[in-house]
């Protein structure tokens, strides 16, 4: 059984557990593996004091696998319009188009497109396929409500050293999409204009309780990605 550590400059990974639900389009190139995802948050009251929302939840999850010429999103980069979208909204529509497009390219094999997380809950979970032609998964929710708030994976390997990974477990970063300069879960619409690249999450501390995507003090993350290689 492989178990992978993975370290990328846009999220953290400990190597270990998970659990499943929705999924998408199969991915028939090559080799292929199915997986379960479980997205269980840490985002609660208790955790994220500071003007935390009544109404916390995270949008359904939106994603895909693919080849190592895509990546939906990338800290220092600006942002497409279909994550800005999901970002500020948490609508995923543009950023499905987004994915048919790379699809139509041969870059994109499987859309993952899952539940989010409701008020008073803490983990959903998706399944979806993998192949070896498109190793690689990207995902990501709204953190909402939020300005334009986000948080998931980006370029994660399932296929390493001639395997599948059996389980990894990924810490989410919190980022910011650049498109929106609100400082408090419930702030107004106040759009960037230029829009600014993307950037790790860090606010006032008088308004929120981020700092590089996690908690000031902490270092707590919003919450876990938990693949596991179902067949």
């Amino acid at each position: 059984m492989k178990v992978v550590k993975f370290i990328a400059v846009n999220l953290f990974v400990i190597g270990l557990s998970a659990c499943g639900g929705s999924g998408g389009s199969s991915d028939t190139g090559g080799s292929t593996a199915s997986y379960e995802l479980e997205f269980t948050t840490n985002w609660s009251a208790g955790n994220f004091s500071t003007n935390f929302p009544t109404n916390r939840h995270f949008s359904g999850l939106i994603g895909l696998t693919h080849n190592s010429k895509v990546k939906i999103f990338e800290e220092g980069v600006l942002a497409s319009d279909g994550i800005v979208s999901v970002a500020e909204t948490g609508s995923k529509n543009l950023l499905r188009n987004e994915i048919g497009d790379l699809q139509n390219q041969g870059d994109s094999g499987a859309t993952i497109d899952g539940s989010g997380i409701p008020e008073g809950s803490t983990s959903v979970t998706a399944t979806f396929e993998v192949s070896q032609d498109h190793p690689l998964v990207s995902i990501v929710t709204m953190l909402a409500p939020s300005p334009d708030w986000f948080t998931g994976v980006n370029s994660l390997p399932l296929y390493v050293d001639g395997e599948w990974v059996e389980e990894i477990e990924v810490q989410l970063i919190s980022y910011d999409a650049g498109s929106d300069s609100g400082l408090t879960f419930s702030s107004g619409n106040s759009a960037t204009t230029p829009r600014g690249n993307i950037t790790k999450l860090t606010t006032d501390r008088s308004d929120t309780d981020f700092e590089n995507g996690v908690h000031f003090s902490t270092s707590l993350t919003i919450g876990t990605f938990k693949f596991k290689k179902i067949n």
